[in-house]
């Protein structure tokens, strides 16, 4: 468990303008088990934490709950004897301000991105180098596709099907006819079924099916496409690749921990939230310790996958309600080893692997030094379902097995050393909020729409154009500055 460290670790008790009034009354037992306080931020990740910054830069005082024994949210690290490797965002953008603004403030070290080794494939039954790919028989794929990758189809056919001209603009009315099964709209435009079957291994989706095209569009419009002549890259290397992309050095859950260090309030940690009432004067929060917070206001970042177990009085209900009801994350599990033998020099197929095989893409991830030092096994959405049914001990060296069997040159050559699922963590059940075909047009508006104007909302799932990590931290200040302009 990491440890942090405050520059005030009292916690205040009685803050801002509620003072005695709140407690007025109460029996010493009642007033011991509750704090008051200016702002309640309930969850603790990057969202939380810049909402919490933020207000306290105005003299706001802040309380961050957050239910998990560490603050971070989707900025974890897993720590290993082995190394450190991110399971959750891992790449922080030149346009990223927010996030840039408070990890300056903290001197967080950053870091060159790490490249990856190419991909080879084991696909439709056959083992293929990249060089191959497009005259190989494996290659099921139509016309002008076939000269793609499998990794590379997603961005490009997205883009250039793509109906949004100003990202600002991404749901005007005249768009909403694209809120429709991102399968279908692709269809429809000539995609053939072999490729949109291999679009659905690396899209950061639970399928296609479930997807609004116009919510992914979105997703890809603020990403320049490839110019004549330059190579066409897997979406997510195309948004993070250099110049001004950087990695945090030891991970990013580093990035929440410096960045914590300059939190005048110690947050309240392994404490889950399980009732919010908001009355017109203030907001009351309960935690399953018994705890009571008690503020003029709070934000609430916690993922509707989760928030969806916290009863919230006076009850949500219409848009509202219907968006965290029905909430869908992607699942995603990661596998972590390292080679103990390079593989890859007894097959002459490089290092990565991109399979429509359970076990889906293999991340051959270089050092510094550009060697092959670590191996993510990325597996998202229905795969990840089906390794989510196995207890850990079991999923490893079923992993492992699999990525033996489908290149025997792993066998005897790949160490395990951990593995993530976003969707068994009980306080995230996955790794993005994805909206489904319809819910542009009928939920969007309501993401972030506060709840008797003293329960706001933020995080990833509230973003409207912001991408990665910052489509978090961003949503985390535009509600403090929401409550500095009701409340302040």
């Amino acid at each position: 468990m990491s440890t942090h460290s405050f520059k005030s670790t009292r916690r205040q008790a009685i803050a801002g303008g509620l003072s005695a009034a709140l407690i007025a009354g109460c029996s010493p037992r009642s007033a011991w088990s509750t704090t008051a306080t200016d702002v309640i931020v309930i969850g603790g990740g990057m969202a939380g934490v810049s909402a919490a910054l933020t207000l306290e830069e105005k003299g706001v005082n802040v309380q961050i709950v957050e239910a998990d024994t560490q603050l971070g949210g989707r900025c974890f690290t897993l720590r290993t004897d082995e190394g450190s490797f991110d399971c959750g965002a891992t790449t922080i953008g030149p346009t990223y301000g927010s996030v840039l603004y408070h990890a300056n403030k903290a001197d967080v070290p950053f870091i060159a991105p790490s490249s990856k080794d190419p991909f080879s494939y084991h696909i439709n039954g056959e083992f293929v180098h990249p060089q191959d790919w497009e005259n190989s028989s494996a290659n099921r794929l139509v016309g002008a596709e076939r000269a793609l990758l499998p990794e590379q189809l997603e961005f490009p056919i997205l883009m250039q099907h793509n109906q949004i001209e100003n990202i600002h603009e991404w749901n005007k009315p005249s768009l909403l006819a694209h809120d429709v099964a991102l399968d279908k709209f692709l269809k429809q435009r000539g995609v053939s079924d072999e490729a949109l079957r291999l679009i659905d291994l690396t899209s950061n989706t639970m399928g296609l099916d479930q997807t609004s095209a116009l919510f992914q569009m979105r997703e890809f419009a603020g990403i320049a496409p490839p110019k004549d002549g330059e190579e066409v890259r897997e979406v997510y290397d195309a948004a993070g690749g250099p110049p001004g992309f950087y990695n945090v050095e030891g991970g990013m859950l580093t990035l929440i921990e410096r960045i914590a260090t300059n939190l005048k309030t110690e947050p309240i940690l392994s404490d889950p939230v399980v009732a919010i009432d908001v009355e017109q004067d203030r907001v009351s929060v309960k935690t399953k310790s018994g705890r009571t917070v008690v503020a003029k206001s709070a934000i609430c970042t916690v993922p509707f996958s989760a928030l969806k177990s916290v009863a919230i009085t006076p009850a949500l209900s219409g848009a509202k309600k219907t968006a965290i009801d029905q909430a869908l994350y992607t699942l995603t599990t990661h596998v972590f080893f390292i080679p103990t033998k390079p593989y890859w020099e007894s097959d002459g197929l490089p290092a990565g692997l991109v399979t429509d095989d359970v076990v889906e893409r293999v991340m051959a991830n270089h050092n510094a030094d550009g060697k092959v030092a670590w191996l993510d096994v990325w597996v998202n959405g229905i795969a990840a379902v089906q390794l989510d049914k196995m207890e850990e001990k079991d999923m490893i060296p079923f992993v492992q097995s699999r990525l033996e069997t489908l290149r025997p040159s792993m066998k005897g050559a790949i160490q395990p050393v951990g593995a993530y699922s976003w969707g068994r963590n009980p306080y995230v059940q996955g790794n993005k909020y994805i909206m489904r075909p319809g819910e542009v047009g009928t939920l969007f508006e309501a993401l972030n729409k506060p709840h008797m104007e003293r329960l706001r909302f933020a995080g990833e799932h509230t973003r409207n154009t912001e991408a990665g990590l910052e489509a978090a931290a961003a949503s985390g200040a535009r509600e403090a500055i929401a409550y500095l302009d009701r409340f302040a």
